[in-house]
């Protein structure tokens, strides 16, 4: 089942964004297969064509939106309970609602 999940930051995040980085992209490496498609959300304004993740270009990212798929709520709600980046306090809300993929429209199997 697909869930989306938005999440804002708290403001002023960027440098414990940065200090997290390395452990959140690893925690969503684990998960792969499960995440649809996600990315940042950055400061209106930012160079997006040349945006590049790291040390000084995480401090522009306000939060992020991912699809997981996986088996119920409490699996997305596990998934972002246990992020490096929740349990570092980075994140001001945070939505979790079950998603129904309109475009691109999924092939079936």
């Amino acid at each position: 089942m697909l869930f989306a999940i938005a999440r804002r930051d708290k403001p002023g995040m960027g440098d414990r964004r940065a200090e997290l980085l390395a452990a959140h992209a690893d925690y969503q490496k684990a998960f792969m297969p499960s995440i649809t498609f996600g990315g940042g959300l950055v400061e209106d304004g930012t160079d997006i064509d040349n945006f590049v993740y790291g040390e000084e270009g995480i401090k522009l990212v306000t939060g992020n939106v991912l699809v997981l798929d996986v088996p119920d709520r409490a699996a997305a709600e596990a998934f972002h309970a246990n992020d490096p980046y929740t349990l570092g306090g980075v994140f001001e809300t945070v939505i979790i609602e079950p998603f129904l993929q309109r475009v691109p429209e999924l092939k079936p199997e």
